[in-house]
C-alpha cells in the first residue's frame, strides 16, 4: 500500500473511530480509540505509539505525517517538525511533523 493510501485510510479510520464513543479520561470526556503518536514537546526522543489520545502523557506533542497519520485533536493541524534535522523539499521523501 502506498503512503498516500495508508494516509488516507489512517484519516478515514480516525474519523470513524472517533464517531464511535469508546473509552472516557478522567474527565468523563469521549477518548476515541485510535492509536496515536506523540515525542515529548521539548524533543530529543522518537515518537512513540499509544493506544488513545488520552494515553499521551502531559508535555508531548503529537506526531504526524508520513506513517504517523494525521493529527487526531479537533482544530490541530501537521506542521513541519522544528527540532528535527529534516527539511521538506530537500529530496527527503516525507519529514515527519507535529501537530499545532
Amino acid at each position: 500500500m502506498d503512503r498516500l493510501t495508508m494516509a488516507a485510510a489512517t484519516a478515514l479510520a480516525s474519523l470513524v473511530l472517533a464517531a464511535c464513543g469508546g473509552d472516557t479520561d478522567d474527565e468523563g470526556q469521549g477518548c476515541a480509540q485510535v492509536r496515536v503518536f506523540a515525542r515529548p514537546s521539548s524533543g530529543g526522543a522518537e515518537c512513540r505509539s499509544f493506544a488513545t489520545p488520552c494515553d499521551v502523557p502531559q508535555g508531548y506533542v503529537g506526531c504526524c505525517g508520513g506513517l504517523y497519520g494525521d493529527c487526531v485533536a479537533p482544530g490541530a493541524q501537521c506542521v513541519d517538525d522544528p527540532l528535527d534535522a529534516c527539511s521538506p523539499g530537500a529530496g527527503a521523501a516525507d519529514c515527519p511533523g507535529v501537530c499545532q
